[in-house]
């Protein structure tokens, strides 16, 4: 393993995420109502970009490293291996969360640093968790950046520096496999920087979409900007703390309801559309699956409020639609408190919690293929119970499932339930209730968003004690990158020379 190269990587990622970071000046400057922000948010962007031209600078020397150092004039030139991409991406997102945080320290958004790096943390991975309790009180240079980060982090930073950057070569589809969720990925082409600049595209379309719509509908340029940001991101940051309750609009719910559909989609579905697949490439068993349980799961939550709102069928089916549709995609938006509801109704949202969206979609959960194959599994071994003597392969439609993908998906799920239930235990010791400390796990680990209880859609993070809230930030990225990328770090023989 090569330090120089890693060093330099990352030096690139900081670059970029610089870059991203300056986007947020313009408004520091012309934002009447919180004067002298300009220079903490230059502060914070010097930092970063300085960060990053150091690391550029150092990966960029010769030798240093092994016996990779000393092939080609610089580490860039050699190509990367796997375990240099899991650290690349693993270090990736902890230095994006970190540099992320700064300007929120400088700008005065939150009051410690652990509260700042909670907050970088959740936006960057698009958990959409928060600490902050009064949400317009704060500049729109901190408003415009919470909105930013979740929607570099939905599609992936690394993804996006892939795209971007010519010379990774035939390294890049490791860094790329080791930050794209999903279980399988034969649906995207070889040519893996052309992959990335096509679902950056796709990403960039669908969220320009999405803010045209929402600026006719009545919002201004910057909450529609936002709100587009962080609906194709599915990452659920507001500028409002009503969330989209504060616009009052059935077309704004039922407009944001589709593109949070649309968020939770496999973009390799949209790729393939666009190489000319045609409504063909919607033929996706986990594609119908998506749709399907979006739908029961809306009339079941639907039937169960509508008690709630005087018998008005549409008023439930639009709030109701709504809360499954930010569940599923793992956006976090709410228009109802969606913590009153009945107890049928809010088991299904957190059900719906767990699963999430497809598999290459910005949504979190466990993903519904995984679902899928988990159960196509079951069944295999209950075939297999009564004709022991037969062989049987877990199939989803007439597409096989190898069995290293089953044993994966299947170690993943024993990974996320100890993993939520360690973590709830510690939580719980630092003082929150079993209902809290349970949600706080459960959403931080899938990216979702506000939890329960205390912790819910009209509350925040805030009372959460910081080595809680550096536990969640764990668990996000943990989450975000899907558990194996992080935890191959810490198996004792990762770091050996070979």
């Amino acid at each position: 393993m090569n330090p120089r190269k890693l060093v330099g990587y990352l030096g690139l990622v900081l670059l970029v995420l610089g870059g991203f970071m300056a986007t947020s000046l313009p408004w520091a400057f012309v934002d009447a109502e919180h004067t002298g922000r300009l220079v903490p948010w230059a502060v914070a962007v010097a930092i970063t970009l300085l960060a990053g031209a150091v690391g550029l600078f150092v990966g960029r020397g010769r030798g240093g490293g092994g016996s990779e150092g000393s092939q080609k004039d610089g580490p860039f030139e050699t190509e990367i291996t796997r375990r240099e991409a899991l650290v690349i991406v693993t270090l990736a997102w902890v230095l994006c969360s970190v540099f992320s945080a700064l300007p929120f320290v400088l700008d005065g958004m939150t009051s410690g640093v652990v509260d700042a790096l909670f907050e970088a943390t959740a936006g960057f991975t698009t958990t959409g968790s928060t600490i902050l309790t009064d949400i317009e009180s704060n500049s729109l240079a901190s408003l415009w950046w919470r909105s930013m980060l979740q929607w570099i982090g939905g599609m992936g930073i690394i993804v996006l520096f892939v795209a971007i950057l010519p010379h990774v070569g035939s390294g890049g589809r490791r860094l790329f496999e080791s930050e794209m969720p999903g279980p399988t990925k034969e649906q995207l082409r070889p040519r893996i920087r052309e992959t990335g600049l096509a679902l950056w595209r796709i990403y960039a379309g669908l969220t320009l979409g999405l803010f045209v719509l929402l600026y006719l509908l009545g919002l201004s340029g910057f909450d529609a900007a936002c709100h587009a940001l962080t609906t194709m991101a599915s990452g659920g940051f507001s500028t409002k703390g009503a969330s989209i309750a504060a616009f009052d609009s059935a077309l704004v719910d039922v407009t944001i309801t589709l593109f949070m559909l649309l968020a939770g989609t496999n973009f390799a579905l949209y790729y393939a559309l666009q190489r000319g697949a045609g409504l063909t490439a919607f033929r996706d068993r986990e594609f119908g699956v998506y749709i399907g349980v979006f739908a029961v799961a809306t009339a079941i939550v639907t039937a169960s409020i509508l008690s709630l709102h005087d018998g008005n069928v549409l008023l439930a089916l639009r709030y109701g639609s709504f809360q499954v549709a930010a569940m599923l995609s793992s956006t976090g938006f709410s228009t109802d408190n969606f913590d009153v509801y009945p107890g049928l109704a809010r088991v299904l949202l957190v059900g719906l919690m767990f699963m999430g969206g497809m598999g290459g979609s910005t949504a979190g959960g466990f993903k519904i293929s995984r679902v899928v194959i988990a159960l196509a599994a079951a069944v295999q071994e209950m075939r297999h119970a009564v004709h022991p003597r037969a062989i049987f392969s877990t199939r989803i439609g007439s597409r096989v499932i190898q069995p290293p993908v089953v044993a994966s998906v299947l170690a993943m799920f024993v990974i996320a339930v100890v993993a939520m239930a360690c973590s709830t235990l510690v939580l719980c010791g630092l003082g929150l209730g079993f209902q809290e400390g349970f949600s706080a796990s459960l959403t931080c680990l899938f990216n979702m968003g506000p939890g329960l209880g205390e912790l819910g859609p009209d509350s925040s993070f805030a009372s959460v004690p910081d080595v809680g809230k550096l536990l969640l930030c764990f668990l996000m990225i943990l989450g975000r990158l899907e558990f194996y990328t992080v935890l191959a770090l810490f198996l004792p023989g990762f770091w050996r020379s070979r």
